[in-house]
């Protein structure tokens, strides 16, 4: 599947997303204003790092392996299987330790303990939310796109239906209860694609295949690296906004990079479904090339043009998407999506750094620049107040997507 079949079918997933997530956001904003966004932001990025380490941050190495692997059904079939028992294990794991510090966590998250129940049950149903990602990686990297996409716009019009109905009948405890209620729904819809694909979701132990194990964990390490650093990133930004402001200006500050995410999403998919199996098979320089250059054709112009249609229409999308509590988020624009563009045209050539298994550089850049986020984000929040949390994001992206194209020369001939 090339990239333009790819890019369609992803493009059908992403708006649907992209208007669920819109919605549940009004809705947030409408029924609890920017203390709840906020609070959402804070769930989900703890919830990312724990789901991270339930899965042992194999998804990545798996799309990877699946996809080069293509012609070899008896070693696909190992690398499913022993997926399967590595989640099965980890998940276990984070399930009692999730469970056993749900107060601990709530205190730690929101600053009381009144959230416990919502860690309770994501600890609970941990492995099936585990299980959910795996099985996403698998149709990724069996390029069974159309099931994939499938998979995902049910899961959006599923997050949408019980958010919104959480939202009015428990509040924001009921927005942070409906991700885990809705990968509950999704797990049947998966294990349905699974069943007609001829595979196995249950755990056979007995398959752990060791040399697999070995390949998965290379690429688990940047995994955990990228997946604990860039929430805890934002968590760490988040917090000294809420410290040093107020939580309504973390609801603010959430909200605009909110915007970035479901905007973004649709070239995060692309990357993530064609780029990564396709940059993993390629080994001429010459091929990687053309695929960076179409890349850079394709995608660039068109994170410009929306970044640049949302800068001119900020009231309006304020407004709509919002309420008028949040026009205090409008200077925050500029320089957050001025950032985003920076970073897609970074990623655009960092996926190869994960293709190409390149541990050491990846890992060392991703802890370098989310440091570097960091102490800027304080530096420029403590002289310029809440919007220098975008500068440090421009420039940080800016700085990144630099010292990225010169490491990658090497890779591209």
């Amino acid at each position: 599947m090339n990239l333009i079949k790819t890019s369609f079918y992803t493009s059908v997933s992403t708006a649907i997303t992209f208007i669920s997530g819109f919605i549940v956001v009004k809705v947030v904003a409408v029924k609890i204003g920017p203390k709840g966004i906020a609070f959402v932001g804070q769930f989900q990025n703890t919830a990312a790092i724990l789901t991270l380490l339930a899965t042992a941050a194999i998804s990545t190495g798996v799309i990877k392996y699946l996809a080069e692997y293509k012609n070899d059904p008896e070693k696909r079939k190992r690398i499913i299987n022993t997926a399967f028992a590595i989640v099965f294990f980890s998940s276990l794991i984070i399930s009692a330790f999730i469970m056993s510090t749900s107060s601990y966590l709530s205190q730690s998250v929101f600053k009381t303990k009144d959230f416990w129940l919502v860690y309770l049950l994501f600890g609970f149903f941990i492995m099936i939310i585990s299980f959910n990602v795996v099985f996403l990686a698998i149709l990724n990297g069996l390029k069974e796109i159309k099931k994939f996409t499938i998979v995902n716009i049910c899961s959006s019009l599923t997050g949408l239906a019980l958010t919104v109905l959480f939202a009015y009948t428990w509040g924001i405890e009921g927005v942070l209860l409906a991700s885990t209620a809705t990968a509950i729904l999704i797990f049947l819809i998966n294990i349905y694609f699974l069943n007609q694909l001829g595979i196995k979701w249950k755990p056979d132990f007995r398959s752990l295949d060791r040399p697999v194990v070995k390949m998965l964990s290379s690429f688990s390490l940047m995994a955990v690296v990228s997946g604990i650093v860039v929430p805890t990133m934002q968590i760490l930004v988040r917090d000294r906004i809420i410290t040093q402001f107020s939580v309504a200006d973390a609801g603010y500050w959430q909200a605009v990079t909110k915007i970035s995410d479901y905007y973004l999403s649709f070239i995060t998919s692309v990357l993530a479904v064609y780029y990564m199996p396709r940059l993993s098979e390629l080994n001429s320089k010459i091929e990687l090339r053309r695929e960076i250059v179409a890349g850079y054709k394709i995608i660039l112009p068109i994170v410009g043009a929306i970044a640049f249609l949302i800068w001119v229409f900020k009231d309006f999308i304020i407004h709509i998407l919002f309420t008028p509590a949040f026009l205090p988020m409008k200077p925050l624009f500029t320089y957050q999506l001025l950032g985003d563009f920076f970073k897609i045209g970074s990623w655009l050539l960092s996926y190869l750094m994960i293709a190409k298994a390149l541990t050491k550089t990846f890992i060392v850049t991703e802890v370098l620049f989310a440091t570097s986020n960091v102490l800027l984000s304080y530096y420029f929040m403590d002289n310029y107040g809440i919007i220098g949390a975008t500068y440090s994001f421009c420039i940080n992206y800016l700085l990144y997507w630099i010292l990225i194209s010169v490491l990658m020369r090497k890779q591209l001939g």
